[in-house]
Parts: C-alpha cells; sequence; structure tokens
C-alpha cells in the first residue's frame, strides 16, 4: 500500500521489515557488569512478548513483564530464562487501564529492582471488536468480520482509548519518577510509549476512529513528557511497530491478497531490536519525536542536524 509522504513511511532511503546490523539485539549489549533494568507492559503475548525477547537477548539484568493473563506470563517468563538463566524476572498482572493495577506493579518494580531502572516500554495496547456477519455497507457483501468504520459502529471507543490512551498515562504517571529519581543510577532514563502509524490518519476505513485518536493522543503525550521532563534526563519515544500479525491483528484480513494481507508483513522482532538500538546509548536528539521501526538507523543518525534544526518528527497543523 502508498502512503502520502508526510507519513514518513519513507523518511530513510532504505527501510527494513526485521532486525539486523545495528538493530540486533545482541549488538545493544550494555557495558559488562552494568546492571540495566527493563518494564514491559502488555507483554504477555505479540509484540510486547518481542520486545521482551529482545532485551533479554540484548543483556538485561532484570525485566518486569506484565499481562492480564498470568498463563502468558509464566510462558514468557520460561522463554526469557532459555535465554538468560541469571536473568531477575518480576512477573506481575496489571491491567493498565486501571491507575490503582498500574502503581501496585511501578512499586513491585521498585521493591524489585531498588531505584535502577533504565527502559519503561508501554505497550499495551488494542483495537475495537470486529463487526461480525454483517453487510458491509461499501460492496454489499456479507463480512465474516470488518473492523467499525466511522462515530457511529464503533461501540468499543471506551475500552480502546481507556487502554490506548490512559493506559500509556499511568504508566508515564507512576513509572516516570523511578526513571528521573535522583537515586537512580541510570544513564539511559528512556520511556517509549508504542504507537502506530494510524495516528496519522485522518479517516476510519482501514482502522477505527478508537485507535487513531489514541495513538495520535500518545504521540503528543510524548511530546510533553519530553519537554516537560527534559530537565530531568527523562527521554521519551513514541515508536512504530510496524505492521506485524499479533493476536490484534491476525483477524484483520478476510480474504487471500485484500490489503491487509499485503500490509502484514514486518517482522515481529524488528521493534524489540529497533528499542534495543534506541535505549543502547542516550539519543537526546530523537526525544519526544515518532520513529518507525523500519526506518534505517545508520540513515536516521545521518539526519541528526536535520531533525533537530528543523525540530522534525513531530506532529503540527499546516497553516
Amino acid at each position: 500500500m502508498s502512503f502520502p509522504d508526510h507519513y514518513g513511511v519513507n523518511f530513510t532511503k532504505t527501510t527494513h521489515e526485521k532486525a539486523e546490523g545495528p538493530t540486533l539485539p545482541e549488538n545493544n549489549k550494555p557495558p559488562a557488569g552494568q546492571h540495566f533494568n527493563v518494564v514491559v507492559t502488555g507483554a504477555g503475548k505479540g509484540l510486547g512478548y518481542a520486545i521482551s525477547i529482545a532485551y533479554a537477548k540484548a543483556g538485561a539484568t532484570g525485566i518486569c513483564i506484565s499481562s492480564r493473563t498470568q498463563s502468558d506470563l509464566d510462558a514468557l517468563s520460561t522463554d526469557l530464562k532459555r535465554i538468560n538463566p541469571n536473568l531477575t524476572i518480576l512477573s506481575q498482572r496489571c491491567d493498565t487501564s486501571d491507575p490503582k493495577s498500574v502503581a501496585a506493579l511501578a512499586t513491585a518494580t521498585t521493591e524489585t529492582f531498588g531505584t535502577h531502572l533504565d527502559v519503561v516500554v508501554a505497550n499495551a495496547g488494542i483495537i475495537s471488536k470486529y463487526i461480525e456477519n454483517e453487510v458491509n455497507p461499501k460492496t454489499g457483501k456479507v463480512q465474516a468480520r470488518r473492523l467499525p468504520e466511522g462515530v457511529i459502529e464503533d461501540e468499543d471507543y471506551l475500552r480502546v482509548t481507556s487502554v490506548n490512551y490512559l493506559g500509556v498515562y499511568y504508566t508515564a504517571k507512576y513509572f516516570v519518577p523511578g526513571l528521573v529519581g535522583r537515586q537512580n543510577q541510570s544513564s539511559i532514563r528512556a520511556f517509549i510509549a508504542i504507537t502506530s502509524l494510524a495516528g496519522h490518519f485522518p479517516v476510519s476505513t482501514f482502522t477505527p476512529i478508537a485507535y487513531n485518536v489514541s495513538k495520535i493522543a500518545v504521540n503528543r503525550l510524548i511530546e510533553c513528557m519530553a519537554n516537560d521532563h527534559a530537565a530531568d534526563s527523562l527521554l521519551a519515544f513514541s515508536v512504530h511497530p510496524g505492521e506485524v500479525i499479533t493476536p490484534q491483528t491476525e483477524g484483520h484480513s478476510n480474504e487471500s491478497g485484500d490489503d491487509w494481507e499485503k500490509l502484514l508483513q514486518t517482522d515481529v522482532g524488528l521493534v524489540g531490536g529497533f528499542c534495543t538500538w534506541l535505549t543502547h546509548t542516550r539519543k537526546e536528539w530523537l526525544s519526544g519525536r515518532y520513529l518507525s521501526v523500519h526506518w534505517d538507523v545508520n540513515e536516521l543518525e545521518a539526519k541528526k542536524e536535520e531533525i533537530v534544526e528543523k525540530d522534525a518528527l513531530k506532529f503540527r497543523m499546516v497553516v
């Protein structure tokens, strides 16, 4: 599929669908003997699972994984231990749309890892429930399932925005104090929100309004965090994870060769590898910006002066 240039899909000439070279987790290890602790929400499946695995491969010494499903966390813990038997794992159920649940997770993280916290990845996210076995008003055909379009059809708006936007806000509210606290010895202090290309969409013909709106809200939240807490050495990033087949997206395609099948081609491991590159060293010049895992990071670094001079990769109104 083709998208307008201002969506930033081709911001670098070279793009990637899988982790390679500088985005391979194994190439982003912390210095020997250095603690490196990571938090990943929505870690049980899909992107969160892949991000957790990537940080284990990158040499994290401690990782907090959370999900609403304990069995998923148990399976992930087993896989993480296979990668690094010495990895300290905090596994705890958490509903990121519930501030009390997130606050409890933050408290448990401090109790487990003390004051050394390096990276928090707010990944938990959902999309609106399908409309099933109804006539598509555009084609006149009955579809097994389709995503809702417009403001009338989406009955799932509150649930989606509660998880996708408020969930990121609550994660920031309760974890940023640990990232910027004076006792924290981390040099990284990074908060990553998993956003989406859908944050650019001004229509809901591809992804529902609740999803689009929640993702652009996350992008602005990250910009505010980067600006408001720059003096506290906080780095904040919005990361588009690519077009990945996950439990959230595997039902989007209705027939072979449709737009969703053509689009969902990104390897699920790319987002984890990109995150390990992003947080391997402090990248102040990217803080507060929208980033895509597809971009070639060497070409991205070559654009550093241009990005800073133009204050690029942020959302503005054209006047």
